[in-house]
């Protein structure tokens, strides 16, 4: 639990790593070479065991680092919360990176607007086997009267709901809430991070800059670190339903509560998944029961509520395909993207 202190003017940012030697220089050269340049950069490492420290070191006294035993993102970015010092919190992944405008254009809109705790940007997803996402799409007006428009949200979980806009990169807090509301849960191992922006969403409202400003590129750290062994250990620490959602439903407003659950959909969908690739079906086909209708429509949810109308040799059939077809995006990842690590390697 954060403890109320003196802030000073500027961003801190926060660089939970782990095993990421091929990807981490471009995540602190995002943050250091923005408009608006961080007060500090703190980089933690969760207990890598290749040569990501030694990269980190190499930036010498422009990176605050620490290194700590494998504890997982939430823990890892706690961590650095304990530490930062500045008036803004910007977390950043070592997967992902930033343009330039970032720091300057998320400061400006806190600034302009007082009564928004936090604010997102635009983003740009990569994913392997997928075409790249642009949010907001290209082409999609940003003007006053648009849903995409700068501006500060009325109902945060209906928007986040519809939209799917968040990521963990993409966003600037004010330290002040950071403190009243507390740290991030690093008892999750999964999804740590959506609660914590459902959580500090019961705390204040979160504001929207329409500009492509944030980058993830989950395929590169896939291959840098291997699919299976970077998804493994969280999956098999994958909570229930109900211990991810324990301090945000006592806090939700009654408005609230349709968006939040349609949230809650996806974090179902992802937890069933997990559930059945680390050998625990039986919680699997449990989550899909109690939660199947709030879940998204994809390839994935349909085939969970088939094989849980069908009974237990659709079961088994889902099962299979779901662990065959984790199996070939293991593999499949492994041979597309190891080229592109290296070319962004340092």
């Amino acid at each position: 639990m954060a403890t109320p202190r003196q802030t000073r003017a500027g961003v801190s940012v926060i660089i939970p790593v782990y095993n990421a030697a091929p990807l981490i220089a471009r995540a602190i050269k995002s943050a250091l070479n923005q408009e608006l340049s961080p007060r500090e950069v703190i980089v933690i490492d969760d207990g890598s065991t290749d040569g990501t420290a030694d990269i980190v070191r190499s930036f010498g006294d422009r990176v605050r680092f620490i290194s700590q035993a494998n504890q997982g993102q939430g823990a890892a970015r706690n961590a650095g919360l304990g530490i930062a010092n500045g008036e803004f919190i910007a977390f950043l992944d070592a997967d992902d990176y930033w343009a330039p405008g970032f720091l300057r254009k998320c400061v400006e809109f806190l600034g302009a607007h007082q009564d928004a705790i936090a604010v997102s940007t635009g983003i740009i997803v990569r994913l392997w086997g997928k075409p790249e996402r642009r949010w907001p799409p290209p082409g999609a007006p940003t003007g006053a009267n648009s849903p995409f428009g700068a501006r500060v949200l009325e109902n945060f979980f209906d928007f986040w709901a519809e939209h799917d806009h968040m990521r963990t990169g993409a966003a600037v807090i004010r330290r002040e809430a950071i403190d009243r509301a507390g740290f991030q849960r690093a008892d999750l191992r999964i999804s740590q991070d959506l609660e914590y922006w459902a959580y500090l969403a019961t705390w204040g409202k979160w504001g929207l800059i329409p500009d492509h400003l944030w980058i993830g590129d989950a395929t590169m750290a896939a291959a840098a670190q291997g699919w299976s062994s970077k998804y493994r250990e969280r999956r098999r620490l994958c909570p229930t339903i109900e211990e991810w959602e324990s301090r945000i439903v006592p806090r939700l407003a009654p408005e609230q509560r349709r968006g939040f659950e349609r949230v809650r959909g996806r974090v179902a969908a992802h937890f069933a998944l997990s559930r059945i690739k680390s050998g625990a079906p039986a919680d699997a086909w449990w989550i899909v029961r109690q939660y199947g209708p709030e879940m998204p429509r994809n390839w994935s949810t349909r085939l969970m509520r088939w094989g849980n109308r069908s009974g237990y040799p659709g079961r088994k059939v889902a099962e299979l395909l779901i662990n065959l077809r984790e199996r070939y995006k293991a593999i499949r990842i492994g041979s597309h993207a190891h080229g592109r690590v290296a070319t962004h390697a340092g």
